[in-house]
């Protein structure tokens, strides 16, 4: 017996959705029309699941390097370099002006990446791998803009991060391997009432304002070489189906909630039979209360006596 991951795909979900909701016979076959309906729906219903609270499954880990007196970063697609998958190493010392420098390890590393490399002026130059030379060597499309010092943190990753929903933790650390400082996250109104916002130290509060596109992070104090970091916990954006042969991504404990979800939402748009209607309502209602409930973090605690 075999406990495999259970997957189900996009199209099936809302077909079975079309059927829940009488739009379609169990034995019949889907109107293409009722079936792009019931994709608009299923997304809809998708990006709605974010106004319901923390998704665990949607959490996950950023680095952003800083840079000196730098206030806010744009994350999100084209936005400043902030990731969650990455490669990091340190350098060799290489002069200014070359276009290949050695490095401890390219493991992990390939041709096209982003490349962000310390220089000894404090800031950090980014550009990208023109070629994987050796398990020590790459060469780079654009040429050093100055020197780099022996040890000199590099990063390279292959994609920024999505638009972050909301940032639930940061930490700050001065290189990649010293040890990291819890910082505050703080409301718009707190960070402008900050004074002398290009203020130079280790960063202990930061600002984020989710925008339409790109968010925004403040942070505060700014930082004074590229060596120092921030990593923050994040909610990814709500996954959006664009095939329907592509497989929900989601818990297989949400494909209930998620039909029923779906089922009610296109029977508004049809206006089938009230009666229908209130039993798929109260099914979805008990299936998506049912998901929530264990989709939270057991904290640990302890009670003592007084």
């Amino acid at each position: 017996m075999s406990t495999g991951v259970y997957a189900k795909a996009v199209g099936d979900l809302v077909r079975e959705a079309l059927r829940a909701a009488t739009i379609t016979g169990s034995s019949m076959p889907v109107e293409e029309s009722d079936f792009a309906n019931g994709m608009t729906a299923l997304n809809d219903v998708l990006a709605y699941l974010q106004t319901q609270g923390i998704h665990l499954w949607s959490e996950t880990e950023a680095l952003l390097p800083l840079n000196p007196d730098q206030q806010s970063y744009s994350l999100g697609v084209g936005g400043d370099h902030c990731f969650t998958d990455y490669h990091y190493t340190t350098a060799v010392a290489t002069a200014s002006g070359l276009s290949a420098i050695d490095v401890v390890s390219t493991s992990g590393m390939t041709a096209g990446d982003n490349i962000g490399i310390e220089l000894s002026t404090g800031a950090r130059q980014w550009t990208t791998i023109l070629n994987v030379v050796d398990a020590n060597s790459l060469t780079l499309n654009s040429a050093l803009s100055a020197s780099v010092n022996a040890s000199a943190s590099i990063y390279t990753y292959t994609n920024l991060i999505d638009q972050p929903i909301r940032i639930l933790s940061a930490r700050a650390a001065s290189q990649q391997t010293y040890n990291e400082l819890p910082i505050d996250i703080v409301s718009r109104q707190e960070y402008y009432d900050e004074t002398m916002k290009d203020c130079v130290g280790v960063t202990n509060t930061v600002y984020y304002s989710r925008q339409l596109n790109q968010g925004v992070l403040s942070v505060w104090p700014v930082a004074q070489t590229s060596a120092e970091i921030l990593r923050f916990t994040f909610v990814k954006p709500q996954y959006v189906a664009e095939d329907q042969s592509e497989d929900v991504l989601v818990p297989a404990e949400w494909f209930l909630p998620l039909k029923w979800a779906v089922a009610v939402e296109l029977g508004s748009i049809y206006v089938i039979d009230k009666e229908r209607q209130m039993m798929n309502e109260a099914k979805a209602a008990r299936y998506m209360d049912a998901a929530l409930s264990v989709d939270v973090e057991v904290a640990i605690f302890s009670i003592q006596p007084g």
